[in-house]
């Protein structure tokens, strides 16, 4: 008979037949080639390539996987060996990946081409790309494409009939650009590009189908004028513009921009029926028309800022608005909330002015008569909340008249203790408020970024 000690041994010695058959089983390899090249497709690049070596039947499977290439995520084993502004490493493992796969390309992007002595690879690379026919989404960055441009853009893209989302960093448009360009283009980001002598607009009325535009720190013409009929989205982040006008925008639904504060400039947007979204308004804008709305403000010697606004038509499509408010400048905030009447969400940014400290503004909520948009608010997000009186008195006013606000979100400049955030509920009202769901939360504002989404791509350096 045996022991205990004999039993357990052989347990240890002989597993159970079953669990090795369970092991042995490969329930993916039989799968479909389609459907494997859509699992490896979804893999980093460097687990995709090492499935190569698992066997016969993985071998080639690869080289047909629709590619989606990223060198900012290709990093050799050894940081050393990748040398220079775009190192010695990764262009190799570039012209590898190219030569060794001939299945279709879907997403490629390529940032580190900084000196002249590389774009010849850049441009092979996308050509490549463009000769397969299945390239998607592209980018082709410059780390120094703020400060000047450093190459051309390859003429194989203007007609390539798969792009949809372009991203170009620090690059020259050829010019006179050809008719027709980007046939299928939809969405469009450009940073650090020079667009002299008008060539936004014409890049505009030459590309047929674009949905959404990001002009970030651009070289343009003092005056930017935009007509598009299918334009959705349109961002803006310049440092020196004096008038951007949207003069005829059927489809337009987000309106996005943030200038240079100390810049005089002008916004117009004379047509766009459809807009929903709308931001940064800033108080130092020296003239600002939506629609029929007009506001004007002129400065004169004997105050700092004399405020004259006109109110001449609501803009009851939008849905989100966005102001950007310095402390002395807060009194046009009642005059352009009055223009918006089915507001939903509300964004304040606070910033301190090159002035220094200003008169409080907390006066003006006190002879505010009902404004209709308190109907809809349904959320307020403050950037640079501070607790200052002018802070405490437009939040008091908004918690006291929003019947259906739901969340006011604090974005505090400060560490707030809990002493100074019960305080500030009692100074508001909280308990006296119109909305018995409102939930008041304070964040600390550099911990807390996302609370202020969709902004925060305007306001990051």
């Amino acid at each position: 008979m045996s022991s205990p000690t004999q039993k357990r041994r052989w347990a240890e010695a002989e597993p159970p037949l079953v669990a090795t058959k369970q092991e042995e089983l490969d329930f993916i390899s039989p799968l479909p080639d389609c459907v494997l090249s859509s699992m490896l497709s979804l893999l980093p690049i460097k687990d995709a390539v090492r499935t190569s070596v698992l066997s016969s039947r993985w071998r080639h499977l690869w080289k047909a996987t629709p590619l989606r290439l990223d060198d900012t995520y290709l990093r050799p084993d050894n940081p050393d060996r990748d040398v220079g502004p775009w190192g010695h490493w990764t262009r190799q493992a570039v012209s590898r990946i190219f030569g060794s796969h001939h299945g279709p390309i879907i997403t490629l992007c390529l940032s580190r081409f900084d000196e002249s002595a590389f774009q010849p690879e850049m441009y092979l690379f996308v050509e490549s790309a463009v000769q397969r026919g299945s390239i998607r989404q592209l980018t082709l960055f410059s780390k120094y494409s703020v400060l000047f441009s450093t190459y051309y853009l390859p003429l194989s893209l203007l007609n390539c009939d798969s792009l949809h989302q372009l991203s170009l960093y620090g690059c020259h448009f050829p010019q006179p650009l050809p008719p027709s360009i980007f046939p299928n283009l939809k969405e469009l980001r450009l940073r650090g590009v020079p667009l002299p002598n008008d060539l936004l607009r014409i890049l505009l009325s030459e590309c047929r189908s674009p949905e959404t535009l990001h002009v970030f720190f651009c070289s343009l013409d003092p005056v930017i004028n935009i007509s598009s009929p299918r334009l959705r989205k349109l961002v803006f982040k310049l440092l020196d513009l004096k008038e951007l006008i949207i003069k005829d925008a059927p489809n337009l639904e987000s309106l996005m921009f943030h200038f240079d504060r100390y810049t005089a400039k002008n916004v117009k947007v004379l047509y766009a029926p459809k807009l929903q979204l709308l931001g940064f308004i800033d108080a130092e804008f020296q003239a600002l028309q939506l629609g029929r709305t007009f506001f004007d403000r002129q400065t004169t010697p004997s105050t700092k800022v004399a405020e004259t606004p006109c109110r001449i038509k609501m803009l009851s499509s939008v849905k989100t608005l966005a102001i950007a408010k310095e402390h002395y400048l807060g009194k046009t905030i009642p005059d352009l909330l009055r223009c918006f009447p089915c507001l939903e969400n509300l964004y304040i940014m606070k910033y301190y002015g090159k002035g220094g400290r200003y008169y409080s503004d907390k006066d003006i909520w006190d002879d505010q008569c009902y404004f209709s948009f308190l109907d809809h608010l349904k959320s307020v997000t403050i950037k640079g909340f501070s607790s200052d009186e002018s802070d405490v008195e437009m939040l008091r006013y908004l918690i006291l008249h929003g019947k259906v606000l739901k969340k006011v979100t604090l974005l505090c400049s400060i560490y707030m203790s809990q002493k100074l955030v019960e305080n500030i509920r009692r100074q508001v009202c909280i308990e006296e408020r119109a909305s018995s769901d409102l939930e008041l939360v304070f964040c600390l504002e550099m911990e807390n970024v996302d609370h202020f989404s969709p902004w925060n791509e305007l306001i990051e350096r």
